[in-house]
């Protein structure tokens, strides 16, 4: 399993230093540093299991999904456009309805002058 050591660097230059992952900045505050594995092959592991990631979600990929995908980002892309659409029409419609109350408004006034 994993073995902790105690850092010998000072703790202001351990945190002033490291900008990382939250785990590893709680590890640095207690002092303690997992020694099983180094920095660099932590990195490359990770970006190893990533890259598998992605190759097996392209693969299980079926193409209906594929079209599905397609479409919902076609959606996502003309949704704003809908929105701004909606928004110019009750924007109208406001305007619409201040105009009829300011002509209501005026007939009053003329009818009883």
């Amino acid at each position: 399993m994993f073995q902790f050591s105690r850092l010998t660097v000072p703790l202001k230059a351990r945190v002033k230093g490291s900008k990382g992952h939250l785990t590893e900045c709680v590890a640095v505050l207690r002092g303690l540093a997992l020694s099983s594995r180094s920095e660099l092959q932590q990195v490359l592991e990770r970006r190893k299991r990533v890259q598998s990631d992605q190759t097996t979600e392209r693969q299980s990929r079926t193409p209906l999904e594929d079209e599905l995908l397609r479409r919902q980002q076609k959606q996502q892309l003309q949704h704003p456009e809908e929105g701004r659409a909606e928004a110019q029409l009750m924007e109208f419609v406001r305007v619409r309805q201040n105009l009829r109350k300011i002509h209501s408004v005026i007939q009053d006034k003329a009818a009883n002058p």
